[in-house]
């Protein structure tokens, strides 16, 4: 365990959490936060589960890397994951499918950051990316999929000499039109839900693509709370074992 954190029993202190974990909104892990002790600490909502630490932070660079700075202060892990929804930029991917990163890339700054445990390539982009702004990520990137806080948690992992993963759930398709969601997010990082639906509301045809992408997200939640508990589980396991074999 980093910097002699302190165990006790079969589970970490509060001090410690194996595993801590990075989101920009409470719905898109809302099936794994279910009945977990919540806090807020500068701003930030941690949600805190027997072996990890969640921080939930906003949307967006400034959000993201702050939420990851404080969760590892907080929780002194020995992995940081980037998780939550994202946008496919291949037609393989399907909503609701959960992937796992080799590599993510930062479209503001082109640098690339190694990633445990996956295969997929996932870039982050500056803003919310409709189908032409896939189709140019895919061409750019060779990328698999598109978030906007994955570089940056990836940045902070680095920062901390800690490993590095980062899991998400396809929201959106590759030809799926995303309403302009973009131009409701708060210089927080906070989604305005009713000044979107008020501008929803009078704009016919962004009704079925929001209704659906709603529908989807819920579905993606689930399966992307699957996939962190199973990952949460694994690494708790390891790091027991470990710390078995040093007494």
């Amino acid at each position: 365990m980093r910097y002699g954190a302190r165990w006790s029993g079969s589970a970490p202190t509060a001090m410690s959490k194996p595993v801590a974990i990075v989101a920009a909104m409470c719905r898109e892990l809302a099936p794994l936060l279910r009945g977990a002790t919540k806090r807020e600490v500068e701003g930030v909502e941690l949600y805190e589960l027997p072996s990890a630490l969640v921080a939930i932070g906003g949307i967006g660079r400034e959000a993201g890397s702050r939420a990851a700075n404080l969760v590892v202060r907080e929780a002194n892990p020995e992995i940081l994951v980037s998780a939550g929804l994202a946008g496919a930029l291949t037609p393989s991917l399907r909503h609701g499918d959960v992937i796992r990163a080799r590599e993510v890339i930062d479209e503001a700054t082109g640098e690339r950051y190694r990633a445990i445990g996956g295969e997929a390539v996932l870039v982050t982009a500056l803003r919310v990316a409709g189908i032409k702004g896939k189709q140019r990520l895919a061409a750019s990137y060779s990328a698999s999929a598109v978030d906007m806080e994955g570089a940056l948690v990836a940045q902070a992992a680095r920062q901390h000499g800690i490993r590095f993963a980062a899991v998400k759930a396809i929201s959106d398709e590759v030809n799926f039109p995303v309403p302009p969601v973009s131009g409701f997010v708060s210089p927080q990082g906070q989604f305005r839900t009713a000044a979107f639906a008020a501008y929803v509301a009078v704009r016919p045809r962004w009704w079925v693509p929001t209704i659906r992408l709603a529908i989807i997200s819920r579905s993606a939640s689930k399966n992307l709370s699957a996939a962190l508990q199973h990952l949460i589980e694994e690494q708790a396991a390891t790091v027991m074992s470990s710390q078995e074999h040093r007494l």
